[in-house]
């Protein structure tokens, strides 16, 4: 489940940003990655992380990479959509 919601949330939160083509929509992922490995670490979904607490540094990057991804695919989407053609 892990690893199928890690891709769905890679995907899912960039979509967000060109459907809302809000700024507002980088909350997603600044909320939902944190969550996400919240709840691997807790062994609510897939086989939860070691005991080292090396996880959450990956999370961190995670989390920067999907809110800069969303960030990245709301901007194009408000310039695309200012653009005249």
């Amino acid at each position: 489940m892990s690893d199928a919601g890690f891709l769905a949330l890679l995907v899912l939160f960039p979509m967000v940003g060109i459907a809302s083509r809000r700024w507002l929509a980088i909350l997603a992922p600044a909320v939902g990655w944190p969550v996400f490995y919240l709840g691997v670490s807790q062994g609510s979904w897939g086989w939860g992380t070691s005991d080292a607490g090396d996880a959450w540094g990956v999370a961190f990057l995670v989390t920067m990479f999907g809110v800069s991804t969303t960030a990245l695919a709301v901007a194009v989407a408000r310039a695309l959509r200012r653009s005249p053609n």
